[in-house]
């Protein structure tokens, strides 16, 4: 995989698929400062991004306009997606900003499973055994699908 970087704006560009097989490959653990200097970054882009962002041109789609979008709906990373070919540009920083919010979701995950796995599992069990009459599924089937991962 190859990530190409601007040389004027240290912006990064992946091809669609790239920055899902980078944040599932942890290299090395942030540390804490970093997270928080990350932080700072992020808050100060997005502020400032929120005013004067324009559109962006996809370098391998140069007719097509990049969407921008929430990195995970809420993060406060806004990354630009092509619509045609699906790669994502990522401004200076934005690379390490997810990779470290990923890592920190990652731990929060793993230590709410550890916190509440035994609460989950148990509500599961009781769930399986009060099927719902109209359908003869478990009650929470759509949930505990989503949770049993976890569990």
């Amino acid at each position: 995989m190859e990530i190409e970087t601007c040389p004027g704006c240290q912006g990064e560009w992946l091809d669609a698929g790239e920055l899902g097989h980078i944040v599932r490959t942890i290299e090395r653990a942030f540390t804490a400062e970093e997270v928080r200097a990350l932080e700072t970054v992020r808050q100060q882009t997005f502020r400032m991004e929120a005013s004067t962002r324009s559109r962006l041109r996809c370098p391998k789609c140069p007719d097509q306009e990049l969407d921008p979008f929430n990195y995970a709906s809420s993060s406060g990373v806004i990354l630009d997606k092509c619509p045609r070919c699906a790669g994502i540009w990522l401004d200076k920083h934005e690379l390490e900003m997810v990779q470290a919010l990923v890592e920190d979701w990652n731990v929060r995950v793993q230590h709410d499973a550890n916190r509440f796995g035994g609460a989950l599992e148990s509500a599961r069990l009781k769930s399986e055994k009060q099927a719902d009459p109209r359908t003869g599924l478990p009650r929470f089937g759509f949930v505990l699908a989503i949770l049993r991962p976890f569990v």
